[in-house]
């Protein structure tokens, strides 16, 4: 399980794993797979920051603002280089999918049934990663603004919805937490 996964994405040296107490806080409520990363290679960047998994309760609060209310069993567990949120539903006992949210454009996406098929199709996919991920304005961004630190995104300025682009002469660095929030009030 994860091979696919592990080889397409290098942890950074300095992600840390979770702690048993975040560990026992979330394992009835995501899947083992995403237990395993927490565990192994930890919370924090991967691919240069492509994709942060996240402790879930650092963006939970972000989740229900989006939302528009809490759920208990909708758990965030990466952003993208870009401040998207990634977050996992436990809709039954069998069911489960992986959302994100488009903070840019406001909208929440349904991308696959399972964990396992998103840590180990989708987003190895190189397809999806330039869709979703922006992967190759990332790599443009990496070489002109450096590397991203923890919970730090890159981000548009303006915001798309105020005239910005998906162009390098738009982006800049900031705190993905304080970005999703700021990205919310301003087109809500």
């Amino acid at each position: 399980m994860l091979e696919n996964f592990k080889t397409n994405y290098i942890p950074d040296a300095d992600n840390i794993p979770a702690s048993e107490e975040i560990i026992n806080q979330y394992q009835d409520k995501v899947p083992e797979s995403l237990i395993e990363i927490w565990k192994t290679s930890g919370f924090g960047k991967y691919n240069d920051g492509l994709i942060e998994f996240i402790n879930p309760a650092d963006f939970e609060d972000n989740l229900w603002t989006w939302l528009g209310r809490e759920a208990p069993n909708y758990v965030p567990f990466a952003i993208s280089g870009f401040g998207e949120l990634f977050y996992y539903r436990k809709l039954t006992e069998e069911d489960e999918d992986v959302c994100l949210i488009d903070i840019q454009y406001r909208k929440i996406e349904t991308l696959v049934w399972s964990m396992g098929d998103f840590l180990d199709d989708f987003i190895t996919n190189i397809v999806e990663r330039k869709m979703w991920l922006r992967e190759d304005l990332f790599k443009e961004a990496i070489t002109q603004n450096g590397k991203l630190e923890k919970h730090e995104v890159f981000t548009f300025t303006p915001i798309l919805a105020f005239g910005g682009a998906e162009e390098i002469e738009y982006v800049q660095k900031g705190n993905a937490i304080v970005y999703q929030d700021l990205v919310f009030q301003m087109t809500s």
